[in-house]
């Protein structure tokens, strides 16, 4: 069990300086260690942080409960604006002490705690690292601390994308997601707060463009949650999706329900077939891979689909001129000047 170090005021003494240039290291407090003045940053990217000289002025919150301790000490705080809608990291690891963070959904002076979507105490060793879906536009605030309450010192928070992997399917221009997940429940929960479900495979076409993109993900053969169960009427299989069932792919001797509690279905990496287990995944590490819906097209100009911008496209601009709709390519509500321009830059075949 983590106890609160009566020796980490030793230990922070020696604070090693990782957040680069720039940072202050002085025993003043930051600026945003205030809570109703968070630090406003944005989009994915690196920030050095120092908490030393910071006071605690955050209220306890319960979704932080780690070890017996719900409070986060000597915080700061961070106004921070999602660039997309998608799965985020934002990471303490590699920083001098024993941090805790947590992520609120909105962005306001001094939150509420019942506010907090996402809390982590230790993830990398005594440092913390936690993942939400968040939605492109919107602010959120991060409240960064430690776990004891004489633990101060400096670091990186890294933000970034969640997805370990990412591809879109040519056959039916879905957007296909990969990311660390642990149940079969925890997996689509992600996979729905994303605005999809987990993948719904219905060909052997599909099945094969599965294994070539996600069977093997940074050199490690990956086991992966799909949508496809039988949780409500045992052997009756389902997507998560509402689709219809129309093709599967079991290894053999597959789906055996072994011990009588295997619902939820895996697609075995490389090997490309599927195999049932219980709703934790048998104590295997598992990956999501979530279906997204229709990707954005690479080639926007290109309205009829041709693969060429030309001049069918700009008879689409001319025909709507000063109206809305199609050819509206930078999303003003009228078609015009500007969106002429941008389909002559991308004169020629899509790439």
């Amino acid at each position: 069990m983590k106890s609160i170090p009566n020796s980490f005021s030793v230990r922070s003494i020696l604070v090693v300086a990782v957040c680069g240039t720039g940072c202050s290291f002085a025993g003043a407090q930051s600026a945003n260690n205030d809570c109703n003045a968070p630090e406003a940053i944005s989009g994915y990217g690196v920030t050095g942080f120092t908490t030393v000289g910071a006071t605690t002025d955050g209220i306890a919150a319960p979704a932080c409960l780690f070890f017996s301790v719900t409070q986060i000490f000597n915080d700061i705080w961070y106004c921070w604006t999602a660039p997309t809608s998608d799965l985020v990291t934002i990471s303490l690891c590699g920083a001098s002490y024993d941090t805790k963070l947590a992520v609120y959904g909105v962005c306001t002076p001094c939150p509420d705690p019942s506010l907090v979507i996402a809390c982590n105490d230790d993830f990398c060793a005594l440092h913390s690292s936690l993942t939400f879906v968040a939605t492109g536009g919107q602010s959120y605030t991060l409240r960064l601390g430690a776990y004891a309450a004489t633990g101060t010192g400096t670091g990186n928070i890294t933000i970034a994308s969640g997805w370990l992997h990412e591809a879109v399917n040519p056959a039916n221009n879905h957007r296909y997601v990969a990311y660390v997940t642990t149940s079969w429940n925890a997996a689509e929960a992600t996979a729905v707060a994303a605005g999809g479900h987990l993948a719904t495979l219905n060909d052997a076409e599909e099945n094969a463009w599965i294994q070539a993109n996600f069977g093997t993900i940074g050199g490690t053969d990956r086991r992966s949650w799909i949508g496809i169960n039988d949780a409500a009427i045992e052997g009756v299989m389902v997507w998560s999706s509402g689709e219809t069932v129309t093709y599967t792919n079991w290894n053999p001797g597959e789906p055996n329900n072994g011990g009588a509690g295997e619902d939820y279905v895996e697609f075995l990496g490389s090997n490309g077939k599927w195999n049932d287990l219980n709703l934790a995944g048998a104590g295997l590490a598992h990956i999501g891979i979530a279906e997204l819906g229709v990707a954005a097209p690479l080639c926007p100009a290109d309205f009829d689909q041709d693969g060429v911008v030309g001049g069918s496209d700009i008879a689409v601009i001319l025909s709507n001129w000063g109206g809305g709709g199609a050819g509206d390519l930078d999303g003003d509500g009228v078609v015009a000047g500007p969106d002429l321009t941008t389909l002559l830059s991308a004169w020629g075949v899509c790439p």
